[in-house]
C-alpha cells in the first residue's frame, strides 16, 4: 500500500472517529434540547389558553358579583328584581348565546325565579348545597348540557347576603361555555386534539378524542390531581413499549379543578426532532466529505514529493544520471532536504562518472597514440600497398586480396584516433576481418553479411563487432571440426540498431551460458574480457538500455545480439571531437 493511501486512511479514520463522537454527543444534546423546547413550548401554549379561559370565567363571575351587591338583590325585593332579571337575561343571552334565561334568583329553599313562565328547583343539586353550607364566595357546577338548546353550560351559584351578613338567597348564573370551547379549538399545534376535563375525569367540549382509553383518562386525572407543578405537565399514552401519544395539560384558573388538555401524536411531536436529526446527519456527512477531501489534499501534499523522489531514485537505479528531483526552493521540510541531498548526490556521481570516463578516454587515446607512434601508419600502408602490387606482378591474386583486406582492416582499426565511426565502416571492417579468416580457415569457415545500406550513416563505437566474431570462430566453429557458418545481420527496430552475430558451431550448455551472461557485467578471467569490454563500452556510452545479449543452444549454435540507439551522421564529428 502506498504511503499516500496510508496517510489518507489514517487521517480519514481519525477525523471520522472525531466526527462520530461529535455526532453522538453534540447531536444527542441538540436533539434533547429541541425535544425539551418542544415540550416547554406546547406547555406554554396550553397554559396561555387556560389562562384565557380562566380570565373569561372570572369576567362572568365579576358580573354576578356586581349584580349580587345591588340593593334590590340584597333586600330580595322580587317586585323590583323580576323586571331587572328579565332585561338582564335578554341582554346577556344575546351577548353569550344562550336562548334560555341566563340568570335565576331565589331564596335559600332552592327555588329560583327565571321568568314568569319558568322557575327552577336546585335545592338537591350539589353546587347549591355547597354554596349554602359553606363560606365560599361562589360555587361552579360541573359542565352540563342545557335542556333547552343543548349548549354546554356551567352554573355559578352565588349566595346573597343582606346588610346583616345573613344568607337570604342566591343568584344562579347559567354561563355558556361556547367561548371556552372556541379557546380550546384555537389550540393548533402538531394536529392536536383538545378538550376540557373536570376533577372527576369527565371530558367536555371541543374535539373530544375517541381513541383515548378509560384507563388512560383515570391515570391522567390522577396525574393532574397529584401534579406538584400546580397541575401543569404531560402524560404519555403507551402502545406496547413505545409512546403513542402525549397529552399536555394545565388547570384552568377560577374553576373547581378543571383542566385544559391537548393530545398530540408522538410521531407528530417528534417531527421537528427527526428533521433536526436528519439535518445534523447531513451536516455530519458534509463535514465528513470535506474532511476526506482535505485529508486527501494533505496526504497528496506529503506523498507527492515522496513519489517524485522515489521515481527519481528508480530512474537513477536504471542508469539515468541526468535525473533531477523537483523540489520547492522555499520548503525546508525533511522531504525537501532529502530531495536536495539526492540532487546533490546525483550531480556528484555524474561529475565523477564523467571524470572517470574522460580519464579512461584519455588513457585509451594515449595508448592508441603510443601504438600509432610504434607503428607508423603511412609506412605500414605504403609497405602493404607495395606487397599488394608485387603479388599482382607474380599473378598471386589471392595474396593481393588478403593484403588489401589487411590494409583496410588496419586503416579502420586506427581511424586516425577516432572512437566513433559510421556503421558502414564498422561493417567493412568486419568484412575484411572475416575475409582474412576465411582464407585462413577456408575448409571450415564460411560467412554472410546482411546489411541494409540505409543504416550506413548511423554512428557507432568502432571495433564492437570484431571481438564477438573472433569468439564465434575460435569457440564456436573451430571446435566443431567441420564446416561452419557465421551470419552477421544488421536491422532497425524502434529507433534501435540490432547487430546479430550467429554461428552454427557447438553451442553452449545452460550452466556455462548462465556464467557467460554474468560475465557480461562482472569480470571473469575464466572467459576473458572480450565480451565484457564490448558490453561495458556500449553501456558507458549509450546507457543501461543498450548492450550485449547472449543466447545459445548446445549442439545448434550461438547468437550474440548488440543493441545500440540510432545516432545521425552529424553527431559523428561531435563525438569524435570530444575524444
Amino acid at each position: 500500500m502506498k504511503i499516500g493511501t496510508k496517510i489518507t486512511i489514517l487521517f480519514t479514520s481519525c477525523v471520522t472517529a472525531v466526527l462520530i463522537v461529535f455526532l453522538v454527543l453534540a447531536g444527542s444534546k441538540i436533539i434533547n434540547s429541541v425535544n425539551e423546547m418542544t415540550y416547554d413550548l406546547n406547555t406554554d401554549v396550553i397554559e396561555s389558553k387556560a389562562l384565557d379561559a380562566g380570565l373569561w370565567l372570572n369576567q362572568r363571575i365579576s358580573e354576578i358579583r356586581i349584580i349580587s351587591q345591588l340593593e334590590e338583590i340584597m333586600n330580595m325585593d322580587m317586585e323590583k328584581i323580576k323586571p331587572y332579571i328579565d332585561r338582564l337575561n335578554d341582554r346577556l343571552s344575546k351577548l353569550y348565546g344562550n336562548d334560555f334565561g341566563t340568570f335565576a334568583v331565589g331564596s335559600t329553599d332552592g327555588l329560583g325565579w327565571v321568568s314568569d313562565e319558568l322557575t327552577i328547583d336546585i335545592s338537591e343539586r350539589e353546587y347549591f348545597k355547597e354554596a349554602m353550607s359553606t363560606n365560599a364566595e361562589y360555587v361552579i357546577s360541573t359542565p352540563i348540557v342545557s335542556h333547552t338548546d343543548k349548549a354546554p353550560i356551567v352554573t355559578i351559584c352565588y349566595p346573597i347576603y343582606n346588610e346583616e351578613g345573613i344568607k337570604t338567597g342566591f343568584i344562579n348564573g347559567a354561563i355558556s361555555l361556547k367561548k371556552i370551547s372556541e379557546i380550546a379549538r384555537s389550540i393548533d399545534f402538531y394536529n392536536c386534539t383538545s378538550w376540557i376535563m373536570d376533577s372527576e375525569g369527565n371530558m367536555y367540549l371541543a374535539q373530544k378524542p375517541d381513541d383515548i382509553l378509560l384507563e388512560d383518562i383515570n391515570k391522567l386525572e390522577e396525574i393532574i390531581r397529584t401534579s406538584p407543578n400546580t397541575g401543569v405537565g404531560s402524560y404519555n399514552i403507551m402502545k406496547g413499549k413505545k409512546v403513542d401519544k402525549v397529552v399536555f395539560f394545565t388547570t384552568i384558573p377560577n374553576t373547581r379543578g378543571w383542566s385544559l388538555c391537548s393530545m398530540v401524536s408522538a410521531k407528530e411531536l417528534s417531527r421537528d426532532k427527526d428533521r433536526l436529526a436528519y439535518t445534523v446527519l447531513f451536516i455530519w456527512v458534509g463535514m465528513l466529505i470535506v474532511s476526506i477531501i482535505l485529508c486527501t489534499a494533505v496526504s497528496r501534499s506529503i506523498s507527492n514529493p515522496i513519489n517524485k523522489l522515489t521515481k527519481a531514485i528508480k530512474r537513477m537505479e536504471e542508469g539515468d544520471l541526468e535525473v533531477c528531483c523537483d523540489v520547492n526552493v522555499n520548503s525546508n521540510d525533511e522531504i525537501a532536504i532529502l530531495s536536495r541531498s539526492f540532487n546533490s548526490m546525483v550531480n556528484k556521481i555524474r561529475f565523477l562518472m564523467d571524470r572517470i570516463y574522460e580519464e579512461e578516454k584519455e588513457k585509451r587515446s594515449a595508448e592508441l597514440m603510443v601504438l600509432q607512434a610504434q607503428i607508423n601508419p603511412h609506412f605500414l600502408y605504403n609497405t602493404l600497398d607495395n606487397l599488394q602490387w608485387k603479388a599482382y606482378d607474380y599473378d598471386a591474386v589471392e595474396i593481393a586480396e588478403m593484403i588489401e583486406a589487411l590494409s583496410n582492416f588496419f586503416r579502420i582499426s586506427l581511424s586516425n584516433g577516432q572512437e566513433f565511426i559510421p556503421l558502414s565502416q564498422e561493417m567493412k571492417h568486419i568484412e575484411n576481418y572475416l575475409f582474412i579468416q576465411e582464407k585462413r580457415y577456408e575448409d571450415i569457415l564460411k560467412f554472410t553479411i546482411d546489411f541494409d545500406s540505409s543504416l550506413s550513416d548511423i554512428t557507432v563505437l568502432k571495433l564492437i563487432i570484431q571481438p564477438i566474431v573472433e569468439n564465434a570462430i575460435y569457440h564456436g566453429i573451430k571446435p566443431k571440426l567441420s564446416s561452419g557458418n557465421i551470419e552477421v545481420s544488421v536491422y532497425e527496430i524502434n529507433d534501435y540498431v540490432y547487430i546479430s552475430v550467429y554461428d552454427d558451431g557447438i553451442g553452449i550448455d545452460e550452466e556455462m551460458l548462465s556464467e557467460l551472461k554474468l560475465s557480461l557485467n562482472i569480470k571473469n578471467e575464466k572467459f576473458g574480457y572480450g565480451l565484457y569490454n564490448v558490453n561495458q563500452r556500449i553501456k558507458l556510452v549509450y546507457g543501461e538500455n543498450s548492450g550485449v545479449e547472449l543466447t545459445s543452444t548446445l549442439g545448434e549454435g550461438t547468437t550474440v545480439l548488440i543493441k545500440i540507439p540510432i545516432t545521425d551522421k552529424e553527431s559523428i564529428n561531435d563525438k569524435n571531437s570530444n575524444c
